[in-house]
């Protein structure tokens, strides 16, 4: 069983089809590289931010979200407004219970925040993710496939901002980990060593 049992590809090749990969990344990707070989150099390299939107492409769409939702969370201490708090209340809640009237709720609570904090970025993900996208009123029409990751992957790097680029890295470490995580089959825990998560669970005895 791969390590990153969530993930629905074996070829990493086929997540990076879903969005258009970086020119520079590209030498880096080999048509039957697995999914754990690419985060592995992506990680290794430093690549984080695009690690993260291979990732954001990759997790099935709950758990992708409340990827999102993990690493908003981090960003809020008790000064954070109250429309930010509510916007994420609104997305973890969409995850826990994905109803229709609080996908429309998100969607009003990130536009009043102008779009401005990792908290609206999950909340329009959480919208993006299923159902119409279109205008009150206007004839449906469906989000275009994986444009939810868009918004994921814009959570997690506005959440990843800090005052140098070594607190940058520390937090999207954190949260690349607690992605990891959600993909290995958990609960989106952090873990120090990062690259470990990419290595294949061992045997239990019990089971051979």
């Amino acid at each position: 069983m791969p390590a990153l049992k969530k993930l629905d590809t074996r070829r990493a090749s086929q997540v990076t089809s879903r969005y258009e990969l970086d020119d520079e990344l590209e030498p880096l990707l080999t048509e039957d590289m697995t999914p754990e070989a690419f985060i592995r150099v992506l990680l290794e390299q430093q690549h984080y931010l695009e690690c993260a939107r291979f990732l954001a492409h990759a997790l099935p769409k709950r758990e992708g979200i409340w990827w999102a939702c993990l690493a908003a969370r981090f960003t809020h201490t008790p000064d954070t407004d109250a429309l930010q708090q509510r916007t994420l209340q609104v997305a973890e809640s969409w995850v826990r219970n994905p109803t229709e009237e609080l996908r429309q709720q998100a969607e009003k609570l990130a536009i009043l925040g102008k779009y401005k904090t990792p908290d609206c970025w999950v909340a329009t993900a959480a919208f993006w993710s299923v159902g119409s996208i279109a205008d009150e009123g206007a004839p449906p029409m469906a989000a275009p496939p994986y444009l939810y990751a868009h918004a994921v992957t814009g959570a997690i790097g506005l959440a990843a901002v800090a005052e140098s680029e070594e607190a940058i890295n520390r937090n999207y470490q954190r949260f690349l980990s607690q992605g990891l995580d959600l993909a290995r089959g958990g609960k989106g825990m952090i873990h120090d060593d990062v690259l470990s998560l990419l290595d294949a669970p061992e045997m239990d005895p019990a089971t051979v």
